[in-house]
């Protein structure tokens, strides 16, 4: 019987997670595998004591929406995941994305880690820093990096 390994997959929702996931199921997906992906919540962080009170019912407004893009990136993610014959599951974490996928890799004993490219230019990832990049200069697992097919 063969050992179950834990595969993380990073998504976010976009192209190019759902294209990463695909270039999974097609060259690297095996029947031990089970799968994690990874979606890193985006919540905003609200200074109350900085600009004042605010009205509860716009802070709820505001938390509400930012939920209602989460749920839609997590079905994105999971009707990809179908299509792909995938099996595993989508967890959420929080914080920065690189670390905390690296975190849940650690605590789930990962084999290694997929994710997405979406090729930014030199000056964008320096100004916007690349998850990619991030795995690949911390992980003590391998790392696979999906380029979006052109």
């Amino acid at each position: 019987m063969e050992t179950k390994q834990n595969v993380i997959i990073a998504v976010d929702g976009s192209k190019c997670c759902l294209s990463a996931l695909q270039q999974y199921s097609e060259e690297l997906m095996e029947s031990n595998h089970h799968v994690v992906a990874v979606l890193v919540g985006e919540r905003t962080d609200v200074a109350f004591s900085a600009i004042g009170p605010l009205d509860k019912s716009l802070v709820k407004a505001l938390i509400e929406a930012e939920e209602q893009k989460i749920s839609e990136k997590i079905s994105r993610v999971k009707a990809c995941m179908d299509e792909c014959k995938i099996k595993g599951e989508i967890i959420r974490a929080f914080g920065e994305p690189g670390p905390a996928i690296l975190d849940k890799a650690k605590e789930l004993k990962a084999s290694f880690i997929v994710t997405g490219s979406r090729g930014l230019g030199k000056l964008r990832k320096t100004l916007l820093g690349s998850v990619s990049s991030y795995l690949l200069h911390h992980a003590h697992i391998p790392i696979v990096v999906c380029k979006m097919p052109s």
